[in-house]
């Protein structure tokens, strides 16, 4: 495969994974976890965390590295299949793919593997910055980080070899945390942090300031990418690319001008109420939650409840397995999933 092919299906493939990533956000609710919302202390942790993680790998076998990035691929790819197919269908697609891609590995399907690996890569990406989108990460806290990761890639990638050396004791390995399309010690490809920040943005742009934030915001991160990878398959530059320097001015700037224009960023709460990333054209529709609520206080089994038009569509003991049910019963509008209340608990 030459550059320019390879270049360019590292470009559709980081689209598919942005367009997937937002298809997600519109269409499926993620359980909260029992956290905080995320404050400035957080960001500071985050970054300090990515930025120093880097160089403890270098320093670790490369099959610990390989089972720790593989236990996180794996819990996230989960995470993000669970509200969709249930628990135990979300845990035997997960596991299976885990299995196939370490089998690639060990008799020598490099495409395979590559191929594999890359979509488990893109589940995670997908169900992480879904979690963090959904549990009310702002658009301002997502510039921040930008801003922070900016000059650290710069020193990373384009001043010292800390990158180029994580390359090759990532090279081959069959859970690394890369989006590639080819093997070896000079991979065309992008970063699990270039991916993350590359579909997140998107996602708080839209629930911040709507849907043209969240537009531009995937346009102009692929555009960022299509100049890193022109001058990569032009021969205008060689080695790695900081592409976090180029990408966290253009995050920062968007989020300057979406501010500037739409005024205070939109809260998580009322995003919620409106069910999408724009307010429904049906004024009724932000009161589906509060009555599948009062529905779930009243009903006498367990589990999860999809509820539709005021009333109960699906049962089942999972988010995914309610919406399934709602599916099956012939209910093709996206219903309200909620968690039915245990007996005996606190209506406040």
């Amino acid at each position: 495969m030459s550059k320019l092919a390879q270049a360019l299906t590292l470009l559709a493939a980081l689209a598919a994974v942005i367009s997937l990533a937002a298809l997600y956000l519109q269409r499926v609710r993620m359980p909260r976890p029992p956290v905080g919302r995320f404050v400035r202390s957080d960001i500071a942790v985050m970054t300090v965390t990515l930025v120093s993680m880097p160089l403890v790998y270098l320093h670790l076998p490369r099959v610990l590295v390989a089972c720790a990035f593989g236990a996180v691929f794996l819990g996230a790819c989960s995470l993000a299949l669970t509200p969709v197919m249930g628990g135990r269908r979300s845990a035997a697609v997960t596991l299976a793919l885990g299995a196939f891609i370490l089998t690639a590995h060990l008799a020598g399907w490099v495409p395979a593997r590559i191929a594999a690996g890359d979509l488990l890569l893109a589940l995670a990406v997908i169900a992480v910055s879904n979690l963090w989108a959904q549990t009310g990460m702002t658009a301002g806290q997502v510039a921040a980080l930008a801003a922070l990761l900016a000059p650290y890639d710069l020193l990373a990638t384009g001043l010292t070899s800390v990158t180029e050396h994580l390359v090759h004791h990532f090279a081959g390995m069959p859970l690394g945390p890369m989006l590639a399309v080819n093997n070896g010690t000079s991979p065309i490809g992008a970063g699990l942090g270039d991916c993350l920040m590359l579909a997140l943005w998107p996602l708080v742009a839209a629930k911040a300031f709507g849907r043209a934030a969240g537009w531009y915001g995937a346009i102009i991160g692929l555009s960022v990418v299509s100049v890193v990878l022109a001058g990569a398959v032009g021969g205008w530059v060689h080695g790695g690319v900081p592409l976090l320097t180029g990408l966290g001015p253009c995050i920062v700037a968007q989020y300057a001008y979406w501010r500037t224009r739409r005024g205070p960023e939109r809260r998580t709460v009322d995003w919620r109420g409106t069910g999408a990333m724009e307010p429904p054209a049906d004024p009724f529709q932000g009161q589906d939650a509060a009555v599948a609520l009062a529905i779930a206080d009243r009903h006498p089994d367990g589990g999860w409840l999809a509820v539709s038009d005021g009333r109960v569509v699906g049962h089942a003991p999972s988010p995914g397995g309610a919406r399934r049910s709602a599916r099956e019963a012939g209910h093709t509008a996206v219903p309200v999933v909620v968690a039915v209340r245990p007996p005996g608990a606190a209506s406040g």
